[in-house]
């Protein structure tokens, strides 16, 4: 069987690996940026790591069941005598596991089933139970008779058929009452006592009587420290219920069990439960016949809740017994599962971008070196071998503008050194697209690397790119320059041609204004939508029909 710790560390690594590496699935031109992977996977790790742990770092009292074997580091406590079944019923039904912070509290049945509860215990967690309760409801629907039959059976039945055991079970009893209303406070229960401490090693050094002093002076001490009409009445009926255990012979009996081996009495909690029972019990009966007081007689609206488990103080154990892992050293190692499994990933990450970018290099060295190697006769495959320089070009341009894609990031880009190859080999090489007699000089150009989406003015990163061409036209003074301008085919087909013509003049007018050139040596023409390069069904050939094709021609009058 899976454990917790080994489920959500599973978890862990399983959502960190699905974040960091899904972009190995998409295309280049589809993948976010290695920022914005590197932040998705750590937020995923620091999640998938917190959330877990958050969900269980404020222990709950309500009721929860638990398989034996998965909960080893918890403490164990044992519920036993006749009124056991009052704290695990729910819903109509009981249970014979209950969840309260770091404790898990088994009910044992009858003095029968104790023996082989202690068996379980012992060979699922290798150690004794850790303590054992004692629940007393003195309004339940038994009268005084009943309780004390049933205390003095559970007895002698734990006397016949539990043997010498090598250890002692520090035992606690908790008497449930209801000690009036109480205005200023949710229906939860207010503890009197000492809480419970889960330690094999201390010796019992008072006896029931003795217990029993303590938390009468403890009812006078709450009462005094707040002078309130509530607090008075509660302490008077606090009172009353351990006048009751002595007054019905109940106290000799409940410590007499509490003192049966392999049990030894620690202490006793009382609980104002906070809520009346359904129908007054033998102690109510009692309670009227001692001093005429009705107080019980509120009927509840609604099924009062159970009876809550009493408070528990966990103190070390002795060194051969494990003491519990908190909930902070669980978020701690999933905070080291969550950073393992991030370094995982992105190492993963670097190395394919490492690989990714040796191919790019590689591809477009090679490319250019073909292209450089392929003769003038062969116009077709030069071209189209330019074509692909072209492209490559353009796809760096993008990287650069909208950023590095991840399979390419984390610092080993060189997609700025290339892109200023291909410029270089774009700018000043011969397209072969024109016959090869008279040769002209063209340059294409990203319409978004000079223009935003709609506009005519050349925006701030447009200059660098001009300059290159401007170096060009320099060169050949002798020759006319043509300013072609394109789009792709989305919006009106005659806005689209002003866009392109309006767009060929603004660069004309850079150079015309930057370089004082006449402006008789520049033509212009807007194309619009009409010559497409490439399909515009998909989002790659439209980039490729924005353009703008600057051509350094003979000025012979055939151009």
């Amino acid at each position: 069987m899976i454990s917790g710790n080994s489920y959500r560390a599973a978890l862990i690594w399983i959502a960190v690996s699905v974040v960091g590496l899904i972009w190995l699935c998409l295309p280049l031109a589809l993948q976010p940026s290695w920022l914005v992977v590197l932040s998705l996977v750590l937020l995923t790790g620091v999640g998938a790591a917190v959330l877990p742990a958050y969900g269980r770092s404020h222990p709950t009292h309500e009721d929860q069941d638990f398989q034996l074997g998965n909960v080893r580091q918890l403490s164990i406590v044992l519920v036993v005598g006749p009124h056991a079944g009052a704290l695990f019923a729910r819903d109509g039904q009981t249970s014979a596991l209950r969840r309260n912070g770091d404790a898990l509290w088994l009910r044992v049945r009858s003095p029968q089933q104790l023996s082989s509860v202690l068996a379980t215990v012992m060979e699922s967690h290798q150690r004794p139970p850790d303590a054992v309760l004692m629940p007393v409801v003195p309004d339940g629907e038994c009268d005084d008779a009943v309780i004390r039959r049933e205390f003095s059976r559970w007895k002698h039945q734990i006397d016949a058929c539990i043997g010498p055991r090598a250890f002692v079970l520090p035992c606690y009893i908790a008497i449930y009452a209801y000690l009036g209303s109480n205005s200023d406070r949710a229906v939860e229960p207010v503890w009197f006592g000492d809480a419970m401490s889960i330690s094999t090693m201390q010796p019992a050094t008072a006896t029931a009587r003795q217990h029993v002093q303590a938390l009468r002076q403890q009812l006078d001490q709450a009462w005094l420290a707040v002078a309130h009409p509530e607090r008075a009445s509660r302490a008077g009926l606090g009172h009353a219920v351990f006048d009751w255990l002595e007054d019905e012979a109940l106290l000799s009996i409940l410590s007499s069990l509490a003192n049966t081996a392999p049990f030894s009495l620690r202490g006793l909690l009382l609980a104002d439960i906070g809520h009346p029972p359904m129908r007054p019990g033998a102690w109510t009966r009692w309670l009227t016949g001692k001093t005429a007081l009705r107080p019980l007689l509120t009927r509840p609206r609604a099924q009062p809740k159970p009876l809550s488990l009493p408070l528990l103080t966990t103190i070390a154990r002795n060194d051969r017994f494990r003491v519990s892992k908190s909930e902070w050293a669980r978020s701690y190692s999933g905070s080291l599962h969550a950073l393992a499994a991030s370094a995982v990933v992105l190492m993963v990450s670097i190395g394919v971008s490492a690989w990714s970018n040796s191919r790019l290099v590689t591809r477009v060295a090679d490319d250019l070196e073909a292209y450089t190697h392929i003769p003038t006769a062969r116009a077709d495959t030069k071209r189209e071998r330019f074509e692909s320089l072209r492209r490559q070009s353009a796809e760096l341009a993008r990287y650069a503008s909208n950023g590095v894609p991840t399979g390419l990031g984390w610092g080993l880009y060189r997609g700025k050194q290339l892109q200023v190859a291909l410029e270089r080999v774009t700018a000043t090489s011969h397209s072969p697209t024109i016959a090869a007699h008279s040769p002209p000089l063209a340059v294409t150009i990203d319409s978004l690397l000079l223009f935003d989406s709609g506009k005519t003015t050349l925006k701030s990163g447009a200059e660098p790119r001009l300059h290159t061409v401007l170096d060009l036209i320099r060169a050949n003074p002798d020759k006319r320059i043509l300013i072609a301008g394109h789009t792709d085919n989305v919006g009106a087909s005659v806005a689209n041609h002003k866009l392109s013509e309006a767009r060929a003049r603004a660069i004309r007018d850079w150079f015309v204004n930057t370089a004082t050139l006449p402006v008789t040596r520049f033509a212009i023409q807007g194309y619009g939508d009409t010559r497409p390069i490439a399909g515009n069904e998909t989002s790659q050939g439209r980039e490729m029909n924005r353009r703008v094709e600057i051509t350094v021609v003979p000025d012979s009058g055939t151009h």
